[in-house]
């Protein structure tokens, strides 16, 4: 009788303890034994350029970046694969993100186009990349297309020979260039810091098909200074001491 009774108090303390544990595994996650259970969230693509862009290289490297979000998070990593589907550019012409991935418990992830400036005339080149395929999986996505066209900088150089005669540079005067709607300064600037006449040579690149236009502004010792302005056809226009003051210039860039 009594082996009985200890035999049904071990049950039923079997029994309990098992309930607890059970009602434990459903009421918390604290066992190591994962009860969630991944969705299948919407994944949208947000790029902070223009689609299709043009990259003009005239300005260096330019870096594009955009940003992956997910609606929910997941218990599961999201990864999204990116390639280049078309297109004549290649390897030097420009590097990108090749993968995103979405750790488990975040919503967001981002990456990157970098188009990269040369200048070899290469004629214009087109880059088709796809953001996203059929490799991604635990989200509702349909793959993101961005069409870039990568145009060639074509620009020839003017040459000025600025000279200040005493050798503390053009004391404020200059030959500004007005083109493309910026206007750009060049003068003596006395590099050496040495008194006696002294030449500076620069090199201003202007781009082919561009409105120019020349212009000296006097400054404080005009008739220290002497100039030597040659255009990219060998056209030479000199003037000094004390330069005349106005347009020296103008035009429309045909690069020879």
């Amino acid at each position: 009788m009594k082996l009985n009774f200890i035999k049904k108090t071990l049950l039923l303390l079997t029994l309990s303890l098992a309930i607890v544990s059970c009602d434990d595994l459903e009421t918390n996650d604290q066992t190591g034994h994962s009860i969630s259970v991944d969705t299948n969230p919407a994944v949208t693509v947000s790029l902070d350029f223009a689609n299709p862009l043009v990259f003009v290289e005239a300005a260096g490297d330019m870096t594009y970046d955009y940003t992956v979000t997910l609606s929910e998070v997941q218990i599961v990593d999201i990864k999204l694969y990116i390639k280049q589907i078309g297109g004549t550019a290649d390897d030097y012409d420009y590097s990108m993100t090749d993968l995103i991935i979405i750790p488990a418990g975040y919503t967001s992830g981002s990456g990157s186009i970098t188009l990269l400036y040369d200048e070899e005339i290469e004629g214009d080149e087109t880059l088709t990349i796809e953001i996203g395929d059929q490799r991604t999986t635990n989200a509702q996505f349909s793959p993101v297309t961005v069409d870039i066209t990568i145009v060639d900088y074509v620009f020839c150089f003017w040459v000025l020979e600025a000279t200040d005669t005493y050798g503390d540079g053009w004391n404020g005067a200059s030959i500004d260039l007005t083109s493309e709607g910026t206007t750009t300064s060049y003068y003596n600037d006395d590099p050496d810091g040495t008194i006696g006449s002294e030449t500076v040579t620069l090199n201003i690149a202007v781009t082919d098909g561009a409105d120019y236009s020349f212009e000296f502004l006097s400054g404080d010792w005009d008739s220290e200074i002497v100039y030597t302005l040659t255009a990219p056809d060998g056209t030479v226009y000199a003037d000094g001491p004390s330069p005349t003051v106005g347009v020296i210039t103008s035009g429309t860039q045909d690069c020879p």
